[in-house]
């Protein structure tokens, strides 16, 4: 667990209630970027499990190293399959949990993005919790805790994580070989989680991707809309990652409208070309209109699409618009 970045306090915490034997059945970790609880629910089944029987995984013997590699028959994980975890996916682990585990072996179950979880599939979940077959420890992981049924909630000790600061986050993106450049950027992106996936290139590629449309956005070019409804833009947001080019677009905007750019520095001569030909109140009228995607897109009961097209709509016609009229134009 000591290897979970910028999160000691979390760690002598955990630590000691496993030491003194009273860990919870249930946990619920919470943190605004996920790779750190997943991290640490990874490295808290592998204490629990580790054959050398320390205060910390050895991270060298057969069960840790099965663990690690998500490949243990007793360590398992849930992600939500497509927009919601299904029923179907806790009664698969019911199946595979329904007999008793071997000696001195601490069953665990990972859920990620548990907000996500269907009403039926909580309730299956809450019965699982209160009526293991062998010892188990669920551990829940979200950033949104306010989704999380009270029901569930109740059964399980949360945990909350900090950020840690800025330079450890940077370093442990270049450790996962992150550029530097894309490093820095992540280190300070609230909706990161939506493009660690993916390859420091392919970042790079939707960055520049992103710097050109917006040239097609601000100037009224009809191909940024149409770039939203069957482009390299529209692909995106069906991959989900609307909120983090929201943030990043918000970023660049911002960077527009300033002298120095601490984040897009390839970008320069892009950043010359549409100073030359855009209004610093068309630049503000964008940044005011992509602030109100992202409030809509969080709601998450209308299409990204939808939200991302009236953006577009209501930049191009140089109008802010109110939350309340965007809303009822989007429905």
């Amino acid at each position: 667990m000591r290897d979970v970045v910028g999160q000691e306090r979390v760690v002598h915490w955990l630590q000691s209630a496993f030491q003194q034997k009273r860990l919870a059945h249930a946990y619920l970790f919470t943190d605004s970027h996920t790779r750190y609880i997943k991290k640490m629910a990874v490295e808290l089944a592998k204490t629990l499990n580790c054959e050398q029987k320390g205060l910390d995984a050895c991270d060298s013997c057969p069960t840790c190293i099965q663990i690690e590699h998500g490949n243990h028959p007793d360590v398992v994980s849930i992600q939500p399959d497509g927009s919601y975890i299904k029923i179907d996916q806790v009664r698969v682990v019911q199946a595979t949990f329904r007999y008793r585990a071997p000696n001195e072996i601490q069953r665990v179950l990972i859920i990620e993005s548990a907000e996500k979880m269907r009403l039926e599939t909580a309730n299956s979940l809450l019965k699982f919790l209160e009526e293991p077959i062998s010892p188990m420890v669920a551990i829940l992981l979200t950033n949104k805790k306010e989704r999380i049924l009270p029901t569930i909630r109740s059964r399980c000790q949360w945990v909350r994580f900090s950020a840690p600061a800025i330079h450890l986050q940077q370093k442990m993106f270049l450790e996962e070989g992150f550029h530097e450049p894309v490093a820095n950027l992540l280190s300070h992106l609230h909706f990161r989680d939506e493009l660690v996936q993916l390859e420091s290139h392919e970042i790079e590629q939707n960055i520049e991707n992103l710097v050109q449309w917006s040239k097609a956005f601000l100037t009224g070019d009809e191909s940024a809309l149409i770039d939203v409804q069957v482009g390299w833009l529209a692909n995106e947001l069906e991959q989900g990652r609307s909120s983090s080019l929201l943030e990043l677009l918000l970023i660049w905007l911002k960077e527009l409208m300033n002298k120095n750019s601490s984040f897009f520095s390839k970008q320069h001569s892009m950043r010359q070309k549409i100073r030359l030909s855009v209004k610093e109140s068309d630049i503000l009228v964008a940044m005011d209109n992509v602030l109100i995607a992202s409030r809509l897109v969080h709601k998450a009961e209308i299409s990204t699409s939808a939200i991302w097209e009236q953006m577009v709509i209501a930049t191009q016609e140089k109008r802010k618009s109110k939350y309340d009229d965007w809303r009822m134009i989007v429905i």
